[in-house]
């Protein structure tokens, strides 16, 4: 069970990553659903599915940072929204959009997946 667990969360990651990559950053809503349909419980898969897509997000974001500093950027950014000083809230945000994707795309997919077995019994 947990190396399945292990596989359908690093599928998700990367499905939700190549998606961010390719400038298709809605992908990470449909890794979840894939996690909410592949994992049974939903206890598991809503979590797994809110990891991917932070993954998916923030590898991107680390990796960036770390090649050429986000820094500068971020911080104009946070100045246009009114923080100024704050160069972390654009990061936090866009990392919670991710997390979010991923989230709620696990969380229908567990309800409906829920929903149909009860319709079965």
């Amino acid at each position: 069970m947990r190396a399945w667990f292990v596989i359908v969360l690093v599928a998700g990651a990367a499905i939700s990553l190549v998606g961010v990559l390719i400038d298709d950053w809605w992908l990470a809503f449909p890794a979840g659903l894939l996690i909410g349909v592949a994992i049974p419980r939903a206890r598991l898969a809503i979590p797994a599915g809110a990891l991917a897509g932070l993954l998916g997000w923030g590898l991107p974001l680390a990796v960036d940072e770390v090649r050429y500093g986000l820094g500068p950027a971020a911080g104009s950014l946070a100045a246009i929204m009114g923080f100024t000083g704050q160069a972390a809230v654009p990061l936090i945000l866009t990392c919670l959009v991710g997390l979010l994707l991923g989230l709620t795309g696990a969380w229908l997919a567990s309800s409906v997946r829920s929903l149909a077995t009860r319709a079965t019994h």
